[in-house]
């Protein structure tokens, strides 16, 4: 990792660079573009079970679609095709006479990000419409999606709706600072890591870690795609520059003003298939062990404490949140002074593209195990469950957890998730198999380490209140008192008037996780939402992670992390220290062997 100067701390608040705004096009009042975690809680905080986001005309509609376009223009400005990023996207509109449009397409959060900061910015669309596929099966009043109006489906059919906002796992200077990792040759940065993994090397044409800048060549400004190791699959996620101010590195336009705008806290879970044997006993990963196996070490359940026999082993882009998030606070954690402890889930692969079983070593017991690379949340968990169908052997991979996200593999005998170092991230005690649950939404149906599922809640479906999946009323118990670190601080990168209407949506979302859905911790309090007819507060998120300067492989600044009273939030903090959301005075520390940036 790049030299780590300055620390902070804030929570919710205003970077402000470069000067311009996007526009957008006329009733569209979000568009957002990132993080799968994000993705479905959003879309049922903006429908609300129809009655529609703060500023909408009730009823809304919902439509879902897997198969639309995320266009950037910017490489036709150097003589390049215009780079194109597919996605699930849902639509909600509703009922004014000349409707307004909320819309997400579920990409990563780099690409969220670059997206954004592009000048000009991405579009969003397919032509002819496609029909609705009812991607999310949870909508809690049951309904399934309709056809949206023509005028709606006339606006991305022309592909005339441009990103407005990011939806970011991650702070847009740790975004910027994963793509230019990727965006590189393999090695060491100067100053950098030593470790070797400083670049990616999905372009030879940059020094590891290093940003190209406007006036770089062209092949400078886009890295090779990076291909899914899944069996079948097309996906890639594409290696574009972007700038978080200044000059765009294409077109040389000024990239726009922003605001970071915090959502709430997702926990990243390790999940694993146990159907093969391999992995049926497993129920904790320790650091040591995840290290082993992530970075291909051993691909063998005995790098688990099991009995020997291969598995496989699932990473995701390295553009991704939810890889950034993961490999700073289990695998490769920053520390002041520019080093890093643990092992880089990206050691051993130099590049290899698509990254599967046969593509690079990774030793076991039985030859059978390897690594394979997963785009998108969606098939980082189709990999896990289709391990042994499509390997023959178990597999383990991890995922922020929502009930979304591992709708797929909940409420089943055949997959599970451990603990992190031996604490739950989900419950406030993890279940062995045997006795009572800790929590009345925890399954035990399913063995140790059961997912839960919709029908597991209380309720025997959503909506169900956080205070009746959790014995202590409050969600995800073991991340609000810090105790389980591998966590993000979901994010909105906006500006101006989509700002305003991004916030309405954040705003009712963190009511409803309360209330119907529970996929993170509301940011901030909620206060006085009804619950069975009674009024109840959640106090919010009280911690996060401590900030600092994050830098490139030349040692240049991305972005900036002023040392102030606390009142600005700025610069990197995946891998920063967990400490509570009121401490404003951060100590620069010359060393930090529990590997977090500060104590």
């Amino acid at each position: 990792m790049s030299r780590i100067k300055i620390l902070l701390a804030g929570m919710v608040i205003t970077a402000i660079v470069g000067l311009g705004s996007q526009a957008q096009a006329q009733k569209v009042k979000v568009m957002f573009a990132g993080s799968s975690a994000q993705w479905q809680t959003l879309a049922l905080g903006t429908y609300n079970n129809g009655k529609c986001v703060t500023g909408g005309t009730a009823p809304c509609f919902h439509y879902t679609n897997g198969a639309f376009n995320l266009t950037d223009t910017r490489p036709t400005h150097v003589g390049l095709a215009a780079n194109v990023d597919a996605g699930a996207v849902w639509i909600i509109w509703d009922s004014a006479a000349s409707p307004n449009i909320w819309a997400f397409i579920k990409v990563d959060s780099g690409v969220g990000n670059r997206c954004y900061f592009a000048n000009p910015a991405c579009v969003v669309g397919q032509n002819p419409f496609p029909s609705a596929a009812n991607s999310i099966t949870v909508w809690p009043d049951g309904s399934t999606d309709s056809t949206p109006p023509a005028s709606v489906q006339a606006l991305f059919t022309g592909s005339t709706v441009s990103v407005n906002v990011s939806a970011t796992d991650i702070r847009p200077e740790d975004s910027l600072w994963s793509t230019c990792r990727t965006n590189s040759q393999v090695g060491n940065g100067s100053p950098g890591s030593g470790d070797g993994t400083d670049g990616l090397g999905y372009n030879n044409n940059n020094s590891p870690g290093v940003c190209p800048a406007f006036g770089a060549n062209k092949n400078a400004l886009v890295g090779n795609a990076v291909a899914s190791g899944y069996p079948g699959s097309t996906s890639t996620a594409n290696v574009l520059a972007w700038n978080l101010s200044g000059k765009d590195p294409f077109t040389g336009s000024t990239v726009p003003k922003y605001t970071t705008y915090s959502v709430g806290v997702s926990p990243v879970a390790f999940i694993f298939s146990r159907s093969g044997g391999q992995l049926s006993g497993l129920t904790n990963v320790t650091d040591a062990q995840a290290e082993t196996a992530f970075s291909g070490a051993s691909c063998d359940a005995s790098a688990f404490g099991l009995s020997n026999g291969g598995i496989a082993v699932y990473l995701r882009e390295p553009l991704s949140g939810t890889m950034n998030t993961t490999e700073a606070t289990v695998f490769r954690r920053p520390v002041v002074g520019g080093s890093v402890l643990g092992v880089s889930q990206e050691a051993n692969v130099n590049g290899a593209n698509p990254l599967t079983g046969s593509s690079v070593a990774c030793p076991s017991s039985d030859g059978k195990g390897g690594r394979w690379r997963g785009i998108g949340t969606g098939e980082a968990v189709k990999s896990v469950q289709n391990s042994v169908k499509n390997n023959g052997i178990d597999g383990i991979g991890y995922a922020f957890f929502s009930y979304g996200n591992i709708n797929s593999i909940a409420s089943s005998t055949g997959y599970g998730y451990a603990t992190l170092d031996g604490t739950d991230p989900i419950f406030e005690a993890y279940y062995n198999g045997t006795g009572v649950a800790a929590d009345p939404g925890q399954p035990t149906a399913y063995g140790a380490g059961g997912l839960p599922g919709a029908k597991d809640t209380p309720c025997g479906s959503f909506p169900c209140a956080e205070t009746q999946i959790w014995a202590g009323g409050l969600s995800f118990p073991n991340v609000r008192s810090g105790a389980y670190r591998a966590w993000s601080l979901l994010r909105i990168v906006s500006f101006g008037t989509a700002l305003t209407a991004a916030e309405a949506v954040i705003k009712d979302s963190q009511s409803y996780v309360i209330t119907t859905t529970p996929d993170y911790i509301p940011a901030l309090a909620v206060k006085n939402v009804l619950i069975n007819g009674k009024k109840f507060t959640d106090p919010g998120t009280a911690i996060l992670r401590a900030h600092y300067q994050q830098t490139d492989g030349n040692g240049n600044n991305l972005g900036s992390a002023p040392v102030d009273s606390g009142k600005t939030e700025a610069g990197g903090d995946m891998g920063g220290c967990v400490q509570p959301s009121v401490s404003v005075a951060i100590q620069l520390v010359a060393g930090n062997p529990s590997g977090c940036v500060v104590r």
